[in-house]
């Protein structure tokens, strides 16, 4: 008799604890909805999505989601505008520029809200001013790499496109790094792990991230207005295993630097290690958009645009998907779990 109550008090328990879990679709009761996610960058800013879906994440939340590599957070959100990718982690001020511009697109996570870079040069360059004459290399015009190259140099009191070229080459970050080695540049912005690589190559190093300045949208998480009114439900379902996905970066090592040097490329062990030290600290257990970063690239763009000026920073953002799972103790609780 006695273990026939423990054996009912067990499964009261086990039945509780499902009842108070989140529910999430699974392939043995329901179809996975299929999701297209894109990402901007080859660092490890974007390691977030990667870990998420390489650990399973998306699939245990009911979605079969397909990543899809856009170089540049303004070829990412190009993608957006045409429909072909509803949410994507992309960089600097290309949503916002869109939703200035009437584009249904508005800001749902901020993973990077600093200016999370490093000027990196070629050995001959000892300080800024050698930069003059030189040229430097983005991604793309108008994305985070071109943001950060230009607002160091203005820093530095150097004019780009007049004291400095600033030259496009797509193709991600170690594409730019073997270009400063075949001379073709003379220096280029960038993050973990290709700073490790660079002075491996004995680059120099002239600015860390602290040398750029305050906050700034660098990896945000944005997504189309109408898909996330008219898909609500994924939506949501995209959020908790994103928030699952950063609670394992940032609690297992290992698995993070093994993902990590699937979508870089490396397998250098010094280079995994500063990138994911460098990153998992700065990306936020509850990723709010933060105004903050917005405020900045709005004053950005209004240095060009007056009008820009009377906008604000709260209807570029929608603070509601993470202050759900926030609010119902979801983010706190997976902390609490050991």
């Amino acid at each position: 008799m006695e273990k026939l109550k423990n054996l009912l008090a067990s499964l009261i328990t086990i039945a509780a604890f499902i009842a108070a879990s989140p529910q999430t679709a699974s392939p043995a009761s329901a179809p996975l909805e299929k999701l297209t996610l894109g990402w901007s960058a080859i660092a490890g800013s974007q390691a977030p999505f990667w870990i998420t879906k390489e650990a399973g994440l998306f699939e245990k939340n009911g979605l079969d989601v397909t990543m899809i590599y856009l170089d540049g957070g303004s070829k990412a959100t190009q993608a957006m505008m045409s429909g072909d990718v509803p949410i994507a982690q992309v960089g600097g001020n290309a949503p916002i520029v869109a939703r200035l511009r009437g584009v249904d697109v508005t800001l749902i996570g901020g993973l990077l809200n600093i200016l999370a870079y490093s000027m990196v040069v070629s050995p001959e360059i000892k300080r800024p001013e050698d930069l003059r004459g030189k040229k430097l290399t983005v991604s793309r015009f108008g994305s985070n790499s071109d943001y950060a190259t230009r607002k160091i140099l203005i820093k530095w009191g150097l004019k780009p496109d007049v004291d400095v070229a600033v030259l496009q080459i797509p193709g991600g970050q170690p594409t730019r790094l073997a270009a400063i080695q075949s001379k073709q540049v003379h220096g280029m912005v960038a993050q973990p792990p290709v700073t490790n690589l660079a002075r491996k190559f004995k680059m120099n190093i002239i600015a860390e991230p602290e040398d750029f300045g305050g906050a700034y949208p660098t990896t945000p998480v944005a997504a189309r207005i109408s898909f996330v009114k008219d898909k609500r439900d994924a939506t949501r379902r995209f959020t908790r295993a994103l928030l699952e996905g950063i609670h394992l970066y940032k609690t297992n090592k290992e698995f993070s630097k093994k993902v990590i040097a699937k979508y870089v490329k490396t397998d250098d062990v010094d280079a995994l290690e500063d990138s994911y030290q460098f990153f998992s600290r700065l990306v936020p257990a509850k990723p709010y958009p933060s105004l903050e970063a917005v405020k900045e690239a709005l004053t950005e763009l209004g240095e060009k645009d007056p009008k820009v000026r009377s906008a604000k920073p709260e209807d570029f953002v929608d603070m509601s998907l993470i202050k759900e799972f926030d609010d119902n103790g979801f983010i706190d609780g997976l902390y609490k779990k050991k």
